[in-house]
């Protein structure tokens, strides 16, 4: 039976992998531009990344939950060849392109380190070992591992769906008042089952919403927007610690993505923009592989320093654009690979 598509899933994910390639523009430059990094009540690059694990919650649990002949080793063979592949062309193309810009390849790090890149853990263990991290952060290696833990996750919250939620928001908020591991607090992997399955929870309510309390539908929606305009107009966290910070971050990430599932509803009904969002959404791993390297070719060409706010704006734009072409590039090399299997 063919499922349902749930397109403010699209939505979401191609929302963030915009806000990704903006939020992280301003690194490839040599002065700050913080409008394109931040709001009233801190960085929006979170609430993409936290939206991110969410919106795989949401799709994986849509897709597996119900599944009476769930075979864990069918889940791991298909997310191996959504995930790897791509990846290893991408590196190696990012790998050329970093010899031609320095003619060295990070010299001080040991060679067996290459095995971290191998396995897509590079940016996850970047602040832990040497390693030849070259594109897909820290975020890789989290989604990585949300996978090889889905099943035993898919188990606890098919059978226990609450005490699973309420379970993994408890440990995230230890986590969040008293964090004393070597990672940040975004690449634990405890928070991030916790935004995971809140994704879940989530598309769950929504469901329930739509069925039996359609009426509700608009005024959660209105109130997210409204929600929305606070938080990015308004600074209502300022001097808060860490915990108040990671709770804001997890308030205003569950606002923007009730937001944009509002925001999907009346979207859909522009056959054009459908469109756009269903193919930015498909190619959002592309994106978050390759957004980087484009950054950097495109403010290392123009030399970025003391750039005026229109320059700085049309590298940005240049910076989507290069992102864009080599996106397609690894698709149709990934592609072109795949015709020969």
């Amino acid at each position: 039976m063919k499922q349902e598509r749930l397109f403010y899933l699209d939505v979401i994910r191609a929302v963030c992998a915009l806000m990704i390639v903006v939020y992280h523009f301003p690194l490839a430059i040599s002065q700050p531009v913080d409008y394109f990094h931040s709001f009233a009540n801190g960085s929006f690059g979170m609430i993409a990344v936290y939206s991110f694990f969410m919106v795989s919650g949401a799709a994986l649990m849509h897709r597996y939950r119900n599944e009476e002949n769930f075979s864990v080793r069918t889940f791991y063979r298909k997310r191996f060849f959504s995930i790897y592949p791509l990846f290893w062309i991408t590196y190696v193309l990012a790998f050329f392109w970093v010899f031609w810009q320095l003619r060295e390849i990070y010299h001080v790090v040991p060679t067996y380190a290459v095995i971290w890149s191998v396995i897509g853990m590079d940016g996850w263990l970047a602040n832990l070992v040497p390693t030849f991290y070259m594109v897909g952060e820290w975020f890789l290696g989290s989604i990585i591992m949300l996978y090889l833990a889905f099943p035993v996750v898919r188990a606890a919250y098919r059978r226990y769906p609450a005490a699973s939620l309420l379970a993994a928001f408890a440990a995230a908020m230890v986590l969040f008042a008293w964090h004393p591991f070597p990672i940040e607090i975004k690449q634990n992997p405890v928070v991030d089952v916790f935004y995971f399955l809140l994704g879940a929870a989530l598309e769950d309510g929504r469901r329930y919403i739509r069925e039996h309390r359609p009426n509700l539908q608009k005024p959660v929606w209105i109130l997210s927007a409204a929600g929305m305009v606070i938080w990015i107009f308004v600074p209502v966290t300022n001097g808060v610690g860490t915990f108040g910070r990671e709770v804001s971050f997890l308030i205003f990430t569950v606002i923007f993505y009730l937001f944009w599932m509002g925001a999907a509803e009346r979207l859909q009904r522009l056959p054009s923009a459908e469109k756009i969002l269903i193919s930015l959404s498909g190619s959002s791993y592309g994106i978050f592989l390759t957004h980087h390297a484009a950054a950097q070719a495109i403010t290392g060409h123009f030399a970025a320093v003391q750039s005026t706010e229109r320059e700085i704006f049309m590298m940005l734009v240049m910076t989507f654009v290069l992102t864009w072409a080599a996106t397609r590039l690894v698709y149709w090399i990934e592609s072109y690979i795949k015709s020969f299997l």
